[in-house]
């Protein structure tokens, strides 16, 4: 079960970001960034125009006027799950939310190989109480669909790799510790990342998922808070880079397998895209607002962190002439 989300208007955006010296960057860069630290951090189920203008999400829209705002980024399809495996794989696996586990080459390969480190973050992920590849925890609070590195083989095989998937806890120790990975992918609990929980009495549970504009509330909250944990952190440094998307847009009851908005780019299928979100990114090095309205989706996400790591590419990032990167947002070397 989905949710529908009402559509909110840009004029709001406008007034409120309306002084900003926003620039255009509409073409990719070809000297991307060698960063310190990626932080990936993947909100849900809310499209564009629900989030942009929208007084219930304060901090995104101040974030959409002060740093990068990609306006015309795309889930690259339907539903949840296939756009995680995406961001970090190239691919979409089976294109369904049901547990999978895929023997692919994948981001954790790449950035290991390089000599990196890398680690999940999933809030409530320690109710599952050791158990990596548990479907769902604490009433639906975590999800394993939107924690992508559970489905791959040599992740699931590995004891040392399952010990890089962790609770958003373990994020505000590393944090605080500098123990911080140079890659961290951060996965909000569905009361925090606007997605919602199925719930059979709604009225009495905000997290449910009539409740469209508390979990808005609650997600740009979320967001707020960590956010603002990483810039006043000894990691933020360099060319360190903190990418914000949202997975696909909302459900409306029609289109392809029931979402109303099947947009896509950059190797989606026709017809059959995840439709339009917001992407934001807020770059360490490069302090002034940024547009940019070249089209991207999540394969250009994944290769945005590869070219500026020189990782290779996996799958569809192979395909720089219709995937490109998003070096335009993520600012000037430095």
């Amino acid at each position: 079960m989905r949710r529908v989300i009402a559509a909110t208007g840009f004029a709001t955006l406008l007034a409120m970001i309306g002084g900003s010296a926003s620039v255009s960057a509409d073409s990719s860069r070809p000297d991307l960034k060698n960063y310190q630290h990626v932080f990936v951090i993947m909100m849900e189920n809310t499209g564009y125009n629900a989030l942009i203008g929208n007084a219930n999400a304060p901090w995104i829209n101040s974030a959409a006027g002060t740093h990068g705002l990609a306006t015309n980024y795309f889930g690259v399809t339907h539903p949840s799950q296939p756009n995680y495996v995406a961001a970090t794989a190239g691919i979409t696996g089976a294109n369904s939310d049901s547990d999978e586990t895929l023997n692919v080459t994948n981001l954790a390969d790449q950035i290991e190989g390089s000599g990196r480190t890398w680690k999940s973050y999933s809030q409530n992920f320690s109710l599952c109480n050791g158990n990596t590849l548990a479907h769902s925890c604490g009433n639906q609070l975590y999800e394993r669909k939107h924690n992508p590195f559970v489905s791959f083989a040599d992740v699931q095989s590995s004891p040392a790799r399952r010990a890089n998937i962790v609770d958003l806890s373990q994020f505000e120790t590393d944090l605080a510790s500098g123990n911080v990975p140079n890659y961290s992918f951060i996965a909000p609990d569905q009361c925090n990342d606007m997605h919602g929980r199925f719930s059979p009495t709604p009225a009495n549970d905000s997290c449910s998922f009539p409740h469209v504009q508390e979990l808005i509330t609650a997600g740009d909250t979320f967001l707020s808070t960590w956010v603002g944990k990483i810039m006043s952190s000894s990691a933020w440094d360099g060319n360190s880079v903190i990418f914000i998307q949202w997975d696909e847009a909302d459900f409306t009851g029609t289109g392809f397998n029931g979402f109303g908005d099947d947009t896509g780019c950059c190797d989606s299928v026709t017809g059959q895209g995840g439709g339009h979100v917001v992407s934001l990114v807020i770059s360490h090095s490069n302090h002034s607002a940024v547009t940019s309205n070249t089209a991207y989706n999540h394969y250009s996400l994944l290769r945005t962190i590869q070219d500026g790591w020189q990782l290779g590419c996996l799958g569809f990032t192979c395909d720089t002439a219709n995937v490109p990167a998003m070096g335009a947002l993520t600012g000037p070397q430095g």
